[in-house]
């Protein structure tokens, strides 16, 4: 009797050791991100009385008005809440020729802040003499950067605006370009159908 249960107890060993020899060893899954579908923009005028601007942006972003202590500075959001990033928008007037030089540096001030997680910032001008449009985009470079694109407009006169895109949770660009690429098409359009009003 106890040769049959060591007989069996064998013949299980053996067809086990086999078995294991097939399949694989277990190894941990990378981690994934969820997929996200973009939507294909369909592009709506910004004609707000309070702006003294005008632009086309998508239909998928919503306007968020801010309050400000400083009637003359207009604050609000543009909110992709799927696409979780927003763009933080001011509108600053220009009271003096100093105004414009001091609100391009606050621009490259900020920038500067990037520097150290950034591999690289590439800067673009943008002139529209018909519109009287001009300014500077700004898309910088690296996984954990916060704000990966972020530009201003300005009539060099009277108004200066400025757009900065921002991630609403902790950035891993890598797995985000897609999603960055189709905000910064949506940010090329605004500044592109961008007048001034007066």
């Amino acid at each position: 009797m106890i040769r049959f249960f060591k007989i069996i107890l064998y013949t299980i060993s053996i067809i086990t050791l086999f078995n294991s020899c097939d399949n694989p060893p277990q190894m941990p899954k990378p981690s994934t991100y969820l997929r996200l579908e973009l939507i294909e923009p369909d592009y709506v005028a910004l004609n707000d009385n309070e702006y003294p601007f005008t632009f086309a942006y998508p239909h998928y972003a919503t306007i968020q008005k801010l309050d400000s202590k400083d009637k003359d500075i207009k604050w609000f959001n543009l909110d992709f809440e799927k696409y979780n990033f927003v763009v933080n928008v001011s509108c600053i007037p220009l009271l003096a020729d100093t105004s414009l030089r001091a609100s391009v540096n606050d621009c490259y001030t900020f920038l500067k802040r990037h520097e150290k997680i950034s591999g690289g910032i590439i800067e673009q001008e943008y002139a529209n003499k018909d519109k009287k449009v001009y300014g500077t985009t700004f898309e910088i470079k690296g996984k954990d950067v916060v704000s990966p694109y972020q530009f201003y407009l300005t009539d060099s006169v009277k108004h200066f605006i400025r757009f900065s895109l921002n991630n609403k949770q902790i950035p891993n660009n890598d797995s985000n370009q897609v999603v960055i690429n189709q905000i910064k098409q949506d940010l090329n359009n605004i500044i592109n159908t961008f007048e001034w009003k007066n």
